[in-house]
């Protein structure tokens, strides 16, 4: 009988893992980038490098319904109107890509999905919450930003609202998507530069200062998404965007060391490395023999 050496290891590899969750590397983790937008960022989406503000773009996504109108948020104080704000469904961002990219079929078809998204309860009641909000604070909620004491139903709003949005994106976008996405947590953090452990990749360097415009994430255990659009065959759009955590609903998908299509098992770091260091256990294996008689 023969036995494959990782199977020898199987024990202190899993106790590796263990340790690797007691170190908060939790591998059952789900990232998400920002469920919200603001117009303009709509706008860099549709046209990189422009001016962020201007209306004509905006005009023009909204005329080929490559947008939507997003909900607007009163927010008061007492009985007194205090300020007003747009929000809108992030997924505004892949459709206005898509009509850059000349998918014109697919960005009305994902405009309309954020249309109907914007438009559930789940997404009213964010509203809501925001609406309950300073203006100031609200606006930054929307650009990444978590206030510090945040009301524990904003943060469940913002993933509920997060995992509707990812569940589009994955049905709508199956096939068409112009760009390259990569989720992760801020590893280590230097004058320069910040590493990003990715939940789906190798290990990723991003200038520092990108980092703090994300909402100001460039601390070790943010969590960023990074979404490269190619713009020709010498060129590209990087926008580094926030994200959270939005756990996971079901039944945690075990985590198995030898699948090589599990993508946990193929982003081993060198500091994985180090947590896994130890003396092996060997693994007894019982091998039924019949005896004849």
């Amino acid at each position: 009988m023969v036995i494959d050496v990782s199977v020898v290891r199987a024990s202190w590899f899993c106790r590796g893992v263990e340790m690797l969750s007691r170190a908060g590397w939790d591998e059952c983790m789900t990232i998400a980038a920002w469920p919200v937008a603001r117009r303009s960022q709509i706008v860099h989406a549709f046209k990189p490098g422009e001016r962020s503000k201007s209306e004509s773009r905006y005009r023009t996504l909204r005329k080929h319904s490559w947008a939507t109108s997003g909900v607007q948020i009163t927010s008061r104080q007492g009985s007194r109107l205090a300020g007003q704000f747009t929000v809108f469904s992030s997924l505004n961002m892949e459709a206005a890509r898509l009509a850059r990219h000349g998918n014109e079929t697919a960005a009305v078809r994902v405009a309309a999905a954020a249309t109907e998204l914007e438009s559930r309860p789940e997404f009213g009641h964010l509203g809501t919450i925001l609406a309950e909000l300073p203006t100031a604070v609200a606006q930054a909620v929307i650009d990444g930003v978590i206030p510090e004491d945040p009301p524990v139903q904003l943060l469940d709003a913002l993933k509920v609202v997060a995992r509707l949005t990812e569940q589009i994106r994955a049905r709508e976008l199956a096939g068409t998507e112009p760009v390259v996405f990569l989720a992760g947590r801020v590893k280590e953090v230097h004058h320069g530069y910040v590493i990003i452990v990715p939940m789906n990749g190798p290990e990723t360097l991003l200038p520092r200062w990108m980092a703090a415009g994300a909402a100001n994430r460039a601390h070790v255990g943010s969590l960023l998404a990074l979404v490269t659009d190619k713009l020709s065959e010498a060129s590209a759009v990087i926008d580094v965007i926030p994200a959270l955590d939005v756990g996971d609903e079901g039944e945690p998908v075990p985590f198995i060391p030898f699948g090589r299509g599990d993508t946990r098992a193929l982003a081993i770091t060198a500091g994985d490395q180090w947590l896994l260091a130890g003396d092996p256990e060997l693994l007894r294996v019982l091998v039924p023999v019949t005896i004849e008689s």
